[in-house]
């Protein structure tokens, strides 16, 4: 069973179809029957992606900072239902850091900059060969057009290569695939 670690904003987007993305990234998930690992939270479109998975499945799996933990712990619980419920406490956001890689796969959705930061640890533990997780940025509706234009800029001024890009960036959530792990790596050559 694959596990799969979803990167997302703690806060509701002002554009509609971001919000339906994340909802719909939550049921593709369960009907691909994988494991579902997020941070710990229940808000943004963290929740809109959990709340569509519970719908249709209970393995979830939640790393959540000790500063948060006696806050949002409780609140899941409930969500989920005791039986179902599998939470771990961690030092701090570097040691949750480390339990995203260790994950199959990363999905990134528009988020600010603890979303950027995962998406970045992700990306150089995977250039340092810490762990194959495949690594995927749901670019929707241009959302990270901007970054996107940044890292290809590092490129071109030769303060990076294509090969130390290790995310796939797809533009809708509808684009990701399970049935196989590939890692496959954006040339960013379609900017």
């Amino acid at each position: 069973m694959e596990k799969v670690f979803v990167c997302a904003s703690m806060q509701l987007a002002k554009n509609q179809n971001i919000n339906s993305q994340a909802q719909k990234l939550g049921t593709i998930l369960a009907q691909n029957d994988v494991k579902y690992v997020q941070g710990g939270y229940n808000g943004g479109l963290m929740g809109l992606t959990l709340n569509a998975f519970l719908q249709k499945s209970k393995n979830v799996e939640f790393y959540i900072p000790k500063a948060y933990y006696d806050y949002d712990a409780p609140n899941l619980e409930k969500l989920v239902g005791k039986e179902y419920f599998k939470a771990y406490k961690v030092n701090g956001e570097a040691e949750r850091l480390k339990r995203i890689v260790k994950c199959d796969k990363v999905v990134v959705l528009p988020g600010g900059t603890g979303t950027i930061e995962e998406l970045l640890y992700s990306n150089e533990t995977a250039r340092a060969k810490e762990h194959t997780a495949q690594i995927y940025l749901i670019n929707i509706d241009g959302y990270f057009d901007g970054f996107l234009k940044q890292v290809k800029l590092s490129i071109d001024q030769g303060f990076s290569t294509p090969e130390a890009i290790k995310f796939t960036v797809l533009n809708s959530v509808d684009e990701l695939s399970f049935d196989n792990i590939d890692n496959k790596i954006n040339s960013l050559n379609k900017s």
